[in-house]
């Protein structure tokens, strides 16, 4: 199909309308015929040529009419049917198609007389969310890319005012985009009045909302930034309570949060915090450790991968994730001294940068992960570099704001997010796991039971019974 700027709105009508007008057109002429027929058969003409021609013509308009009632029946029944089956996915693509081709709706993608029009499928992608494709024709990638609001506004009719594009992306060749459409209207946060039924499905998997989980087999640590009141902590607390649901593992899983501020969380068990003089060698002792534990966790899968002659996975091992949860990552690294002190040289930030590095860029293959909690989203002055910022491949930003966003993510991947107010729990979300590689939106479940309590709880549990370590061939040493 071509652009024409001279074209009608009916070429771009729905078959449905079309089978209506069709319909209507057929009605007024049997109407017509049928008028005809009555009057045919209640001549009383008396001249015998003419009374010759309407005795040949009434069973011609009698099955003319016949014909054209049949006809009108069908045209309905089609109709009906089509508006029975016309889905939001078919009606987005139709209205799309529509917006593109039809001169008198702007040509958003100035299209000039003869130039091919892009190619437009759209199909559901899950409950309520819609993936609209438009290959590139005669329109460059930039130009349907810079497509999105023009979508978004033909999409304002009774029935699709609350659809939105949300995300859009360019495939590798660059032959196409993929739009994602979806109600922006509707939330999809978890509301759960107990801690047992935030617990996730899979060891692998921690829910976020009910249509988004980060898949802990093709993601990596994390970035978790937001102000205060934004609902970091809560948003965090929500994640370890569903690793620690699932239990400690036999080869030495740990949950680790590091409390810099000695606030709520230091006054929970296994939390670490400041030392009583202030100083904070435990802190770092405990970081030293979470780092010695991947290593041993990779030996353990080294030794299991050699055996069985293929690598083997953290999963496949029956190992459930380590999470380190660093809360207030800048405070936590003023409080090291910049150089190292007589007799004690590894107690300074170059040590503390050190593991740190270390358990970001390594742990991942092993199952230990990391939770890195920022105030600012101006991530490079907050002390964190940006080979640590690479490496923290999921991303949160809490009651974000496009400036906010822009220093964490590209602009181009969050122009198609709405701009509004947001409250406590909400973020905008990106993680690398093949799934949710676009920013969307999110909300973090909303917990109606005491949260810190529950934590304590599961943080005594988790560790009340420590297993016996285990050899790198699989043996344990001790009872």
């Amino acid at each position: 199909m071509r652009y024409d700027p001279n074209t009608s709105w009916i070429k771009f009508a729905t078959p449905g309308i079309k089978s209506l007008l069709l319909g209507g057109c057929t009605a007024l002429f049997t109407v017509l015929t049928y008028w005809l027929y009555l009057l045919s058969i209640r001549s009383t003409v008396g001249i015998t040529t003419i009374r010759m021609l309407i005795d040949r013509s009434t069973p011609i308009l009698y099955k003319t009419c016949r014909i054209s009632a049949v006809i009108v029946i069908v045209c309905l029944l089609y109709a009906l049917i089509f508006k029975l089956t016309f889905t939001p996915a078919k009606q987005i693509q139709y209205l799309v198609i529509k917006k593109i081709g039809l001169p008198e709706l702007g040509n958003p993608l100035g299209l000039k007389d003869g130039e091919l029009l892009p190619r437009v499928k759209c199909c559901e992608k899950s409950n309520g969310i819609y993936k609209l494709i438009i290959s590139a024709a005669s329109t460059s990638i930039e130009e349907l890319i810079n497509l999105s609001p023009e979508i978004s506004t033909c999409l304002n009719t009774k029935k699709m005012c609350r659809y939105a594009v949300t995300q859009h992306t360019a495939d590798i060749a660059l032959n196409q985009v993929t739009y994602i459409i979806e109600d922006v209207t509707v939330h999809h946060e978890l509301v759960v009045e107990n801690v047992s039924d935030l617990k996730s499905d899979k060891v692998t998997r921690i829910k976020i909302q009910d249509n988004t989980s980060i898949d802990l087999k093709s993601s990596g640590s994390i970035l978790m930034a937001g102000k205060t009141r934004s609902g970091k902590s809560t948003a965090v607390i929500s994640m370890l309570l569903q690793v620690l649901s699932h239990g400690r593992d036999k080869n030495g899983s740990e949950v680790l949060i590091i409390d810099p501020k000695q606030a709520e969380l230091s006054r929970l068990p296994h939390v670490v915090t400041l030392d009583a003089d202030g100083e904070a060698r435990g802190i770092l002792q405990a970081i030293q450790a979470y780092a010695d534990s991947i290593t041993k966790r990779q030996a353990r899968l080294n030794a299991l991968s050699e055996g069985k002659g293929d690598a083997v996975k953290w999963w496949t091992a029956k190992m459930h994730p380590s999470f380190l949860f660093i809360d207030e990552y800048v405070a936590a690294r003023t409080i090291f001294p910049k150089k190292p002190e007589k007799g004690d040289e590894a107690y300074c930030l170059a040590t503390f940068d050190r593991n740190k590095k270390r358990v970001v860029t390594m742990g991942a293959s092993a199952g230990c992960y990391v939770i890195i909690s920022i105030a600012e989203a101006s991530v490079e002055e907050g002390g964190l570099p940006s080979m640590i910022k690479s490496a923290l491949t999921t991303k949160i930003l809490m009651k974000p704001t496009l400036n906010e966003g822009r220093l964490i993510w590209d602009s181009e991947k969050i122009r198609d997010l709405a701009q509004r107010t947001y409250t406590s729990g909400d973020a905008w979300f990106s993680s690398t796991d093949g799934i949710h590689e676009s920013v969307s939106y999110v909300h973090f479940p909303v917990m109606k039971f005491k949260v810190y309590r529950e934590l304590g709880r599961l943080l005594k549990a988790y560790y009340k019974t420590a297993p016996p370590p285990e050899r790198s061939d699989g043996r344990r040493r001790g009872r």
